[in-house]
């Protein structure tokens, strides 16, 4: 034990040593969906820079590793830009904080995301390699299994060392160091109490200001044509090491950033310090902010503007899509799947005034090694017209006069947190550049407003928008960016309908030529409200005619969703779109009842298998069930789980809830089993995303109407939460249910394991009827018992198993066979093998 003992003395005493810091982690406030906030304290007096600081989050199985040499730490946030005023702090936020009402970030970071089992752990790589021991200044030590952070908020009561190296230990055991308070405490918390979360401005009684010579400068100005006067306030007795800055390096740039002001100077002229950038594009007029810094004090800003010296270009990117929202409002491609790739786009428009050929010219994000898009040869862009450069798809619900492609290399990669979009020509020669940053993750596209000459804005916001969030291919408002063929319209006879019913005439015009069949498509942006009679959404213009009249029929659907407005698009190519929009009174459906939440797993326990595949996996193996209480069978069909970050599941077609019986569905992995004759599914998207410290689950319709909701606030850990008695009673932790046992969850049965009234029992399917057609090697068979969405096989062997395996002649779904009576579907696989054995032996099984 000797050996043991002295290794457990090393490492304490290496924590000792890492632990002595100016900079400490003083507060963790861990609350529910994205209140998450971290403080850090300076615990000298005077200001300290954070160059070579991290702050890291380690997580899940991953928790603790922190403790040993060589962790690579799950998330990192560098703080090098940043210090913090003597006696003074620096709080960093989930960017979409919202309590405390009164805290304000000085950084919103991914890294405060963290569960209440996640470790965090901060580094000075001054000290040591990021992930070593060496380098760690402080700790908020956690485990996996404890959750000992959620929903609740711990400050410091000294400086001491608040953690060690030593496995299982935690932050609960320095209870001299840490002291606990509740999240509702902190978010009612005085200025003067110890767990308020204080700011950089908390302590920063100094500050810096900033001057300019001019105010503004054409770009082509050259250097050294702006001076900037800082001024400090305070102590004026040492010399004040500044930054200079610029947020816009491709218009006005620093070339000189670090200065000082002398000792004995409350301010400092710095002759010649900015430089104008002179760059080939029309860009108009821009703002750019020059900031100077120092430690300890509050940065000074003033702007300066910098005018286009009129650069004739001739491409302009003019729309750019980064970051898709979730569901149907995303689909900018209009292929009717929205994909957070596939759907990225950018819009470039010719400006030129003439033809632009743009064979090999290609699209680069700031990778800029490897192209994100070749243009193809023979790729010319008429005048004034738009192209389309979308990450995947396809493009059949787009029309108008742009043209659109594919990216060629797996997706444009837009990220959603800031990139540069380049355009070279086939020389290689730069003709075009966007920069974004952080405003291209909001869900909608960037657009120049107005289109081709103003700055970008989101496109929600833009003019003539009326809320849209892309446009690809037309201006901001839907109109062609050059000329067409003509125009469509669409009239409809009738501004609502009841969605019991309900059914109105849409008359399509098209302006300009009637010579020819025009092809038209038809898009409704909401088919859970409403869908059109048409095949294929397609109809067709007879030549010789300018219109053509189809119906709009409702959709009924479950949910209380009150009056729906629905758009109605018609579309072709070379023609401007029309649009026409109603609305889809609600028939008075009541608070849907048909199916309810009875048991959900956020945490599974370590090393269990609630989905037995074999595979322990703290993501895959959580599930939601829900119970049909009817005594009816109810259709899922597209129905939608959500939880508070967004969709996690959609339900595939033929999802069928038989009355009484159960539907699980898993965050992922290969479930194996009956699950009490439940049907089962993992989620559509890889994960159900549960969140440990609390959460909502949403049951939807399709289109997004909330159906029903599940809030939990991430006090039941390793093990499932469950209607205590199943159906009709309210949540209780799985453990103490009455009749659980030792079970922890029961996926797709009652508490008890004993399988629900619709459930349909393991071998309860029936082969009712076999054939076989020796002459063209067909097999027909009839069963009984089989369940919807539930995929099967039809094996074959020689032996019965017995040394040879049962290979899988076809996989198969009730979908595939034909009924025949009720509960009676018939099959017909074929078997060319049939005739060189002296005998056959087949099975329906479920892989």
């Amino acid at each position: 034990m000797k050996p043991l003992s002295v290794l457990t003395v090393g490492l304490l005493c290496a924590t000792c040593q890492s632990a002595s810091a100016d900079i400490l982690i003083s507060q963790y406030y861990e609350g529910s969906s994205f209140n998450k906030w971290i403080e850090l304290s300076n615990t000298e007096s005077s200001a300290v820079t954070l160059t070579g600081y991290k702050l890291t989050r380690y997580f899940n199985q991953h928790t603790e590793t922190w403790k040993f040499d060589g962790a690579v730490p799950g998330f990192t946030q560098d703080l090098d830009d940043f210090s913090i005023p003597g006696n003074g702090f620096l709080l960093l936020s989930h960017s979409s904080a919202a309590l405390p009402a009164y805290a304000v970030a000085d950084l919103p970071s991914g890294v405060i995301n963290f569960n209440g089992n996640d470790s965090m752990v901060l580094y000075n790589t001054d000290l040591g390699n990021l992930g070593d021991t060496a380098a760690i200044v402080d700790a908020i030590g956690l485990t996996e299994s404890g959750n000992e952070g959620a929903n609740k908020s711990f400050y410091r009561l000294s400086n001491e060392v608040g953690f060690d190296l030593l496995s299982g230990s935690t932050v609960l055991d320095y209870l001299t160091v840490w002291g606990e308070k509740s999240n509702g405490d902190v978010d009612g918390a005085a200025t003067s109490d110890a767990w308020y979360l204080h700011n950089f401005e908390s302590n920063a009684t100094d500050e810096l200001t900033v001057s300019l010579s001019v105010a503004t400068v054409a770009e082509n100005a050259g250097a050294g044509v702006v001076d900037v006067t800082v001024a400090r306030t305070g102590s004026t007795a040492a010399d004040l090491e500044i930054t200079l800055g610029s947020d816009d390096e491709s218009e006005a740039s620093i070339p000189i950033a670090n200065l000082q002001i002398p000792a004995g100077q409350a301010s400092a002229t710095f002759a010649m310090a900015v430089d104008a950038v002179d760059d080939i594009f029309t860009d108009g007029t821009k703002m750019v902010t020059i900031s100077a810094t120092a430690a300890g004090f509050t940065a000074g800003t003033a702007e300066l503007s910098v005018t286009d010296d009129g650069d004739v270009q001739a491409i302009v990117i003019n729309e750019i899509l980064a970051n898709p929202a979730s569901g149907g409002a995303g689909d900018a491609n209009a292929d009717g799947v929205t994909d957070a790739s596939d759907d990225e786009f950018i819009e470039l428009i010719n400006v030129s005034g003439a033809d632009l050929d743009l064979s090999n010219w290609e699209v680069h994000d700031r990778t800029g090694v490897n192209p994100r898009h070749v243009f193809t040869d023979g790729t010319v862009l008429k005048a004034d017209c738009a192209i389309v450069v979308f990450g995947g798809g396809s493009i059949g619900g787009l029309g108008g006069t742009a043209q659109y492609q594919f990216s060629q290399d797996f997706g444009l990669s837009l990220n959603n947190s800031g990139d540069t979009v380049t355009v070279t020509d086939s020389s290689g020669n730069l003709v075009a550049e966007v920069p974004y940053g952080s405003e291209g993750g909001n869900g909608e596209s960037l657009t120049r407003d107005p289109d081709i000459t103003g700055p970008f804005v989101r496109h929600s916001g833009a003019s003539g928008s009326d809320g849209t969030l892309f446009s690809p291919g037309t201006r901001i408002d839907g109109s062609l960016t050059c000329p067409g063929a003509g125009e469509l319209s669409v009239t409809l006879s009738a501004s609502s309908m009841s969605e019991n019913g309900g059914s109105l005439t849409a008359t399509i015009s098209r302006a300009g030529t009637t010579v020819g069949d025009l092809v038209v498509g038809v898009r409704i942006d909401d088919s859970s409200e409403a869908m059109a009679d048409v095949v294929g959404d397609l109809t067709t213009i007879p030549d010789g005619q300018a219109s053509v009249e189809i119906a709009i029929n409702a959709v009924d659907d479950v949910a209380p969703d009150g009056s729906q407005t629905v758009n109605v698009s018609v579309i072709a190519p070379d023609y401007a779109t029309g649009r026409a929009t109603f609305e889809v009174d609600d028939d008075g459906d009541g608070a849907f009842s048909a199916l309810i939440f009875n048991e959900v797993l956020s945490d599974p326990p370590a090393g269990s298998d609630p989905n037995r595949d074999f595979n322990p996996n703290t993501v895959e193996d959580e599930f939601v069930e829900l119970v049909n209480v009817t005594e009816t069978s109810f259709d899922l069909s597209d129905f939608e789980l959500h939880d508070g970050f967004g969709l996690r599941h959609v339900f595939p077609i033929g999802t069928v809830v038989g009355p009484g019986q159960a539907i699980v569905v898993f965050g992922g992995g290969s479930p194996i089993g009956s699950f009490g004759g439940s049907l089962v599914q993992t989620a559509s998207t890889g994960a159900l995303g549960l969140n440990n410290s609390g959460d909502s689950i949403v049951l939807a319709a399709p289109g997004g109407a909330e159906l029903l909701r599940f809030e939990y606030d991430g006090s039941v850990q390793d093990q499932s939460m469950t209607r205590d008695p199943d159906i009709i009673g309210s949540f209780a932790t799985h453990g103490g249910a009455v009749g659980a046992g030792a079970a922890l969850f029961s996926p797709g049965s009652h508490v008890d394991g004993s399988i629900f009234s619709g459930g349909v029992a393991p071998g309860s399917i029936r082969l009712e009827f076999f054939d076989i057609d020796l002459a063209s090697s067909d097999i027909t068979i009839r069963v009984s018992g089989l369940q919807p969405v539930i995929n099967y096989s039809f094996d074959v062997s020689v032996d019965l198993g017995d040394t040879e395996l049962w290979p899988s002649i076809q996989g198969f779904t009730t979908a595939d066979g034909t009924e025949v009576s009720p509960g009676l579907l018939e099959f017909v696989f074929n078997d060319a093998l049939i005739s060189f054995s002296p005998a056959q032996y087949y099975r329906v099984s479920q892989p």
